[in-house]
């Protein structure tokens, strides 16, 4: 049994490919994502062990990356959070906002749409902070000037974070503590894929801003997200953890900008980039976007949305026409 760990991936006879969750001496805790629920089963050991196994099938990044179980008392069961969607479910809440997915650059609307809107800021960080700007008016000491154009990119996304209104002003208003930042910032973004070392400078930095722990948060990400949100992602405290939740995806939050929390969310998006290429998802301002729906909208919704997906797939799947007879109302997960 030294492969049926915590964490690991099987697939079983009948329930299909899930994840382990929890280990007992006797029992196994394996999340089966195509049940459609948010508990794992609990399989009883001996007679379980060959029903699974370990190897043989295609991994799935998305299952692996769930992590936010937790044990029920009342059943006694472990489950992701009560507000729980799957991946189907959570796309059909993107349709709500986004009917036809995702538009390709200078489609007609396109500018309307959040993931637009980002992209008119990067272009305003291009001009007047990227091609090596940044880093010449960090060398040359020039505070006012980096503050000055800062604001202007805050300016144009505050339609964006409605909630964090005045929070990039305050947190860059005193010269002596937003020089380190902008001097980390500069160097993180003057290299392709900055490492570890380099992030941890800039939260190191943005640690020392004015302004409270979550909203050191989104002053951290923001910059690099909009210089480069090819590969640089959005931290929005509350947003971001909410939907990740959701989800299913522990994103290992701490308080402050921290290097594996970010880590971890950028995992996480990069999956979720990947999942979302068919709603036509090119980079992480799309999956910004995305998280944002899931954060705002009530997950009943995406739930109501989801049953006739499923319903025509499966008929179509069988090929036959859908029965007639009438259907018990299934329960809230909410």
């Amino acid at each position: 049994m030294s492969d049926l760990v915590n964490g690991a991936l099987v697939k079983h006879v009948s329930l299909g490919v899930g994840k382990i969750v929890a280990v007992e001496p006797g029992a196994l805790h394996v999340f089966f994502p195509d049940s459609d629920k948010r508990f794992a089963a609990k399989l009883r050991l001996p007679a379980a062990r060959p029903l699974l196994r370990t190897d043989g099938f295609e991994p799935d990044g998305w299952l692996a990356g769930l992590t936010a179980f937790s044990l029920d008392e009342t059943t006694g069961r472990y489950a992701l959070a009560a507000s729980f969607m799957t991946h189907e479910q959570a796309v059909a809440q993107l349709r709500i906002a986004y009917p036809a997915g995702f538009l390709a650059a200078g489609a007609a609307g396109h500018a309307a749409t959040r993931p637009g809107k980002w992209r008119a800021a990067q272009e305003v960080w291009n001009r007047t902070m990227g091609n090596g700007e940044a880093e010449r008016l960090v060398e040359e000491g020039e505070v006012p000037t980096l503050v000055k154009r800062a604001l202007q990119i805050d300016k144009l996304v505050a339609p964006l974070l409605p909630t964090d209104e005045g929070v990039v002003a305050a947190a860059l208003a005193e010269e002596e503590t937003a020089r380190p930042f902008f001097a980390a910032l500069s160097e993180l973004l003057s290299v392709p894929s900055p490492g570890r070392a380099r992030f941890e400078k800039l939260f190191a930095a943005t640690r020392g801003l004015p302004v409270e722990p979550p909203q050191q948060w989104l002053v951290a990400t923001l910059f690099p997200f909009v210089a480069d949100p090819t590969r640089h992602v959005l931290m929005r405290p509350r947003a971001t953890n909410l939907a990740a939740e959701r989800i299913g995806c522990d994103i290992r939050h701490q308080p402050q900008p921290v290097w594996p929390t970010y880590s971890a969310l950028r995992s996480f998006e990069a999956t979720l980039l990947e999942r979302l290429a068919p709603e036509g998802a090119a980079d992480f301002s799309d999956v910004e976007a995305f998280l944002h729906v899931i954060a705002a909208r009530p997950r009943t919704a995406a739930g109501a949305a989801a049953r006739p997906a499923r319903k025509a797939a499966a008929v179509a799947a069988a090929g036959a026409p859908a029965a007639a007879k009438p259907r018990a109302a299934s329960r809230s997960r909410t």
